[in-house]
């Protein structure tokens, strides 16, 4: 009988009318029997293969159908399986938590969609932080580029500063000895301008 019912899974709520109807209907309805078998196994695809399909299904049997939407939830919520997507998850919670309020679901079904709406947003977070990081990292090459660079020219301007500061002595020296010189040069001009000044008063022989 599970093999018959694994088979119209994929078929339920999709076939025509009348007395193949009707088996169909039965048989969805009990594919959550089968649904609860592979998740109480850890099979998640499988699991969530058949809760969706006793969903489409359309039942009326409320329980069934809270405690369904509640484990498709909980499926679509559980990282590392092949089921998980956290927003269709978010989707049936809410589903559940608008069709169902105050039920035996709502206090375990609203945890677990806060707490998912809570990792999202840590996720937004550590997206811009990455986003910010990488921005960062790629700012400080730069700067430490053009510190680099200014470390160079340092090295640069300390080399010619040393050589202007080793040429400063030497250039004072000579600057002394000019001034020397001038100052000689100066007393003998004067004393040429006196001789000079003393053989132009003396008259013609």
């Amino acid at each position: 009988m599970s093999d018959r019912l694994i088979a119209v899974v994929t078929h339920c709520g999709r076939l025509g009318a009348g007395i193949a109807m009707v088996w169909i209907v039965s048989g969805c309805q009990s594919t959550t029997r089968v649904g609860d078998r592979y998740y109480e196994n850890g099979k998640y695809p499988e699991a969530a293969a058949a809760f969706q399909a006793y969903l489409d299904s359309n039942p009326t049997d409320k329980e069934q159908r809270m405690r369904t939407l509640y484990r498709l939830g909980v499926i679509w919520a559980t990282p590392g399986n092949a089921a998980y997507e956290p927003q269709r998850s978010l989707d049936v919670l809410q589903s559940l938590l608008t069709q169902y309020p105050g039920s035996a679901y709502s206090g375990e079904a609203a945890l677990l969609r806060n707490l998912q709406l809570k990792i999202r947003d840590l996720d937004d977070e550590l997206t811009a932080e990455r986003v910010r990081l990488a921005e960062l990292e790629v700012d400080l090459a730069e700067r430490e580029g053009e510190l680099a660079s200014l470390d160079r020219e340092l090295v640069e301007k300390a080399d010619q500063i040393r050589t202007l500061q080793d040429s400063i002595p030497p250039l004072r020296v000579e600057i002394r000895g000019l001034i020397r010189d001038l100052a000689s040069k100066e007393d003998e001009l004067e004393q040429l301008e006196r001789l000079k000044a003393i053989d132009l008063e003396q008259p013609p022989p």
